[in-house]
């Protein structure tokens, strides 16, 4: 039973989970195999989760942060879908006061956040490294975006 603070990742892939968890995650669920919204249902004893921070950008994956939210929690949705795409939700999952943002670049300050951001790379708190899966020069920039697309990286640095 994840203990307050817990972090539960979520993905399809398991590399990417096994990555989760150097990176700080307490609990992983592969969601090709197990149901995340019933994980964090039992993790919690049927509370739902404090906040989701939901990065897919995925149908499934926002109707799922819905129902896997408890009351009064937070569901900020950073994946990006097609705007013309449909999403749909169980209309009682958006009940009990929930509350969802969506978010583009996190609404960063850059004057404050970058110097913040920096220092805590140096300090080996925030780690970046571990999550450049490729590297790429310029004119191999379309094989570096069809690897992102595939789900085959996580970021890909075009060296120039």
């Amino acid at each position: 039973m994840p203990a307050p603070g817990a972090v539960i990742a979520v993905d399809l892939d398991d590399a990417k989970l096994a990555l989760a968890r150097q990176l700080g995650a307490t609990h992983v669920v592969n969601a090709a195999r197990e149901d995340p919204v019933q994980f964090a249902k039992q993790a919690t004893r049927g509370r739902g989760a404090d906040v989701i921070l939901e990065a897919a950008g995925h149908p499934n994956a926002f109707r799922q942060t819905a129902e896997a939210v408890r009351p009064g929690g937070e569901v900020i949705w950073l994946g990006k879908i097609d705007v013309t795409q449909d999403v749909s939700f169980r209309w009682g999952a958006l009940m009990g006061e929930k509350r969802f943002r969506r978010s583009s670049y996190g609404g960063a300050r850059p004057r404050r956040d970058f110097p913040l951001l920096a220092q805590a790379y140096l300090d080996g708190r925030l780690k970046l490294d571990e999550l450049i899966t490729g590297r790429c020069s310029l004119d191999g920039i379309n094989d570096g975006f069809e690897a992102l697309r595939r789900g085959r990286s996580i970021r890909t640095v075009v060296e120039f």
